[in-house]
C-alpha cells in the first residue's frame, strides 16, 4: 500500500471510525500496513489531527482591543484595519474612541491600549474623554464594553488559575503618600499603569515623563510653589515650571491633572506655614540682588573710582 498517495484518505477513515467508537474497524484499517507505512500513517494522522484542533483562545490585552475594534468597525460602518490607520475620518475616529473607551473600561492601562492602537496615551485619554462627553458615543462604548467583557470571559482558558486577567497587575509599590503632593504622585501614577517609586526616580520614558509631569501640575493647581513641588521630586523649580507649561499645553493631560487635583487632601495643619518658612530662609552663600548691586558699587581697594564728568 502506498501511503504517498492514499495516506490522507485512510487517515481520514482512521479518524471518523475513532471518532464514532468504531474500534474494530480501525484495527482493520491498520492491520494490512508494516512498520514503514505504519510509520507514514502516523505522521498524516498527526498533521490531520493538528488542522482539527480548535485555535487556542486569544487572551491578555490585544484579545480585548480586538474584540473591542471588531465590535466597533460596523456600528459606525467602518473597518477594524481602518480603525488601526491613521484614518481620520468622522465614522473612523468615533469608531476608534468607542473601542478606546471600551478597552479602557474592560480595564486596560492607557499605555496597554495605546500601544495596540500605536497611539499615545494621551490620544486614549482624548478618546474617552470625548466619547464620554458624546451620548452617543458613550451609549456605543457601553453595549462594546458588554459585548467585550461576555465574549473575553467566554473564550478564557480554564482552570481558572490559567485565566489572564483583564486588569494588569500594576508594578509593586511600597509607597506610602503624605501630603497632597506625594498624593498626586500616587494618583498619577495610577492613571498611567506605574509606581510612584518610578516617577520620584530617574526613569525618562514617556509614560514616566507624563505621569511625572500631571502629578507635578495637580500639586501647582493644588497651590503649591514651584520650589515645594521640586523638593519632593528632587528636582529644581525650572524642572517643575517646564513640565506645568507642557502639560498646559495639552488638553487631555492637563484635564487629569485638574481632576487629579481637585480630588487632594487638604494640607496638613502647619505644614503651609512650615514650607513657607523654609523657602524664605536662604541657602547658604544666597546674596540678594541689592546685596549683589551694593558690593558693585563699592571700589575694590587700590582702585580708583570711574567719575563721569558732566560735559
Amino acid at each position: 500500500m502506498n501511503l504517498d498517495q492514499g495516506g490522507r484518505q485512510l487517515a481520514s477513515l482512521i479518524l471518523d471510525a475513532a471518532g464514532r467508537g468504531q474500534h474494530d474497524q480501525v484495527a482493520d484499517l491498520v492491520a494490512p500496513l508494516d512498520a514503514d507505512q505504519l510509520r507514514s500513517l502516523v505522521a498524516v494522522l498527526a498533521v490531520q489531527v493538528d488542522q482539527t484542533l480548535p485555535a487556542a483562545p486569544a487572551t491578555g490585552p490585544a484579545a480585548v482591543c480586538e474584540l473591542a475594534i471588531n465590535a466597533a468597525a460596523p456600528m459606525f460602518g467602518t473597518t477594524p484595519e481602518a480603525i488601526l490607520s491613521a484614518e481620520r475620518s468622522r465614522p473612523v475616529s468615533d469608531a476608534r474612541a468607542v473601542a478606546m473607551t471600551a478597552a479602557r473600561e474592560a480595564g486596560l492601562s492607557l499605555p496597554a491600549i495605546a500601544e495596540h492602537f500605536n497611539k499615545d496615551h494621551g490620544s486614549v485619554i482624548h478618546a474617552v474623554r470625548r466619547t464620554a462627553e458624546r451620548p452617543r458615543l458613550a451609549d456605543a462604548a457601553a453595549r462594546v464594553t458588554e459585548h467585550v467583557n461576555d465574549r473575553y470571559t467566554a473564550q478564557l482558558p480554564r482552570p481558572e488559575a490559567t485565566v489572564v486577567s483583564l486588569h494588569q497587575d500594576q508594578p509593586a509599590s511600597t509607597f506610602e503618600p503624605d501630603g497632597p503632593v506625594e498624593h498626586a504622585v500616587v494618583a498619577a501614577a495610577e492613571a498611567f499603569g506605574t509606581t510612584p517609586e518610578i516617577l520620584l526616580g530617574a526613569d525618562r520614558t514617556r509614560t514616566a515623563a507624563d505621569a511625572r509631569a500631571v502629578a507635578m501640575t495637580a500639586a501647582r493647581i493644588h497651590g503649591h510653589s514651584l520650589p515645594t513641588i521640586a523638593r519632593h521630586f528632587e528636582r529644581d523649580h525650572t524642572t517643575v515650571l517646564h513640565a506645568t507649561r507642557r502639560i498646559e499645553k495639552t488638553p487631555p493631560l492637563r484635564d487629569l491633572a485638574a481632576k487629579i487635583a481637585a480630588e487632594l487632601p487638604d494640607e496638613p495643619a502647619g505644614a503651609s506655614t512650615r514650607a513657607a518658612v523654609d523657602e524664605q530662609i536662604p541657602e547658604a552663600g544666597y546674596r540678594s540682588p541689592g546685596a549683589r548691586a551694593q558690593e558693585r558699587a563699592v571700589p575694590v581697594a587700590g582702585e580708583r573710582p570711574q567719575l563721569r564728568v558732566a560735559r
